[in-house]
């Protein structure tokens, strides 16, 4: 199955790759479109930047995902074990007192 969510840290370096790329190329853009004199080149090479960052960030590739969140158990979860291990404690006292 496909996996959408990135980590924190995914997120940190998903926006730097894509500042430092969509930067770079607005740069290239800017200078091959002053010396050609052509706007559509600068807008071809700057569009081509926006298309490569996004290709290196949207998808959830796996080094955007290398530290996953360790969440806590929720409340239910944490009642129903505690229940169970009351539950638990409760027949090993009672099989105690009929061995004794």
């Amino acid at each position: 199955m496909f996996e959408f969510h990135i980590d924190f840290q995914g997120q940190n370096l998903a926006e730097q790759i894509t500042q430092g790329v969509i930067s770079a190329f607005g740069v290239i853009a800017f200078l091959a479109g002053l010396i050609a004199q052509d706007i559509r080149l600068s807008m071809y090479i700057f569009a081509a930047g926006v298309a490569i960052a996004a290709f290196l960030v949207i998808p959830a590739w796996p080094y955007l995902r290398k530290n996953p969140i360790k969440w806590l158990p929720s409340r239910e979860k944490l009642a129903a074990a505690a229940a169970a291990s009351k539950q638990e404690s409760s027949t090993s006292d009672l099989k105690d007192k009929k061995a004794s």
